[in-house]
């Protein structure tokens, strides 16, 4: 007999559950969080909460007399379905007398890599694709200065963002790693700012790291730069998500992008809260809402695990399409990559654990350069072989913590 745990999968690719098996004799916790357990909003609630802005004035306000819109939009990296808002959006603008030649769609890919209209139909729907014209943004050309922030980072935007004057925001708020929780003007900066503000910006967290880290939101060094820079590009209306585990929107406001990203971030303490005291032997992270940014999910896994390093973690990253491409932080070629990209050198995964298996049905060699040094990480493509690793080295009881999104989720201090 084995006991059974259900884990999101595949966002973009059918929304799979996946089921994990384990020994009746180990003890096996669910470490979900309050908010993913939410239904999801209504078509209705959504139209409601963004005709109702938590603060700042109503987008039909704002959208009057207006010439050019620009709707900005987190890329696939991020668990937003923007296909639930957009369309409200797309009918106020409407009914303010915006023609569909007068808006566009813009993703906020920062230094990520760019996506084509296979990838756009899922995140905005086929009727939004086909009407409307959609852009990726260029980090490296095509972009105007707005100045700086207090912090002294050079604020280049994308040219087509800048000369609309209306700007929105789609995307969502979740615990991020710099930030403390993702949402409010992060989708502009580094969203949609040239590389070298991108470089700058990630900078700061050398300043103090201290003011950063996943759930650390009040006084966030980080934060106040998105905020400077989303005050000085102009953002007028920002939509902010919180999502379950189904990745559907479970709870949303809409307004000025500091209100919408302050309300957001306070709820999302408990939304996306995991209360754990660890000392896990088997730490089983599984990267569900940033599959494709599946290296986050270690960082949980280790802060759940026994201190002393003799535990074993388990990452499930399911992304068919691979980690994304990031100009920042990934690896480049065999001994380079970006301003930000630091090569895990052999010996770093076992300061903090024994094993690391990761479960990846489509692995590839380069799609670890995150996660750890290729010595120290096993690679299987199904969970059976992950549990038979397992069992070799936990024959009797075990303790084990099964972490239902550990790149959205974080470990909420007592």
């Amino acid at each position: 007999m084995m006991k059974t745990i259900r884990v999101p999968s595949r966002l973009w690719y059918g929304n799979e559950e996946r089921e994990l098996a384990f020994p009746n004799v180990w003890d096996v916790d669910n470490l979900t969080s309050p908010g993913f357990e939410k239904p999801g909003l209504t078509a209705e609630q959504i139209r409601e909460r963004i005709d109702n802005p938590v603060e700042g004035p109503a987008l039909a306000e704002l959208a009057k007399g207006k010439q050019q819109a620009v709707i900005v939009f987190d890329d696939m990296t991020r668990p937003t379905p923007v296909k639930d808002v957009a369309p409200h959006i797309l009918e106020i603008l409407h009914r303010a007398g915006m023609k569909k030649d007068q808006i566009r769609f813009l993703w906020a890919l920062g230094s990520h890599g760019t996506y084509d209209m296979i990838a756009a139909r899922k995140k905005l729907g086929t009727e939004i694709v086909e009407n409307y014209a959609v852009y990726n943004h260029d980090a490296f050309q095509n972009t105007v200065r707005v100045g700086r922030t207090p912090k002294g980072v050079e604020l280049w935007f994308n040219k087509g963002f800048i000369a609309c004057d209306l700007k929105i925001g789609i995307g969502c708020i979740t615990a991020h790693v710099h930030a403390g929780f993702g949402g409010g003007a992060k989708l502009i900066l580094p969203g949609v700012a040239g590389i070298e503000s991108i470089n700058q910006f990630h900078n700061q967290y050398y300043r103090d790291p201290s003011r950063t880290g996943l759930g650390n939101f009040d006084q966030n060094i980080m934060r106040e730069e998105c905020d400077a820079a989303g005050d000085l590009a102009g953002l007028h209306f920002k939509v902010d998500c919180l999502v379950n585990r189904r990745g559907e929107i479970a709870s949303m406001y809409a307004g000025y992008f500091r209100a919408t990203h302050a309300a957001g971030a306070k709820e999302g303490e408990e939304h996306y809260g995991i209360e754990t005291s660890g000392g896990y032997d088997i730490a089983v992270s599984n990267a569900y809402g940033k599959a494709n940014e599946s290296s986050i999910s270690r960082r949980l896994a280790i802060a759940i695990l026994k201190s002393g390093g003799g535990g074993t973690g388990v990452i499930i990253a399911d992304a068919p399409e691979g980690q994304v491409p990031h100009y920042v932080f990934r690896s480049w070629g065999t001994d380079y990559g970006g301003r930000h990209f630091n090569a895990l050198s052999k010996g770093f995964i076992h300061e903090f654990m024994k094993k690391l298996i990761v479960l990846n049905p489509h692995p590839t060699p380069t799609c670890i350069d995150w996660i750890g040094h290729p010595d120290e990480v096993t690679v299987v493509k199904t969970w059976p072989e992950v549990l038979e690793l397992l069992q070799k080295d936990y024959p009797g009881a075990a303790r084990v913590g099964v972490i239902q999104d550990g790149t959205v989720q974080y470990i909420r201090k007592p």
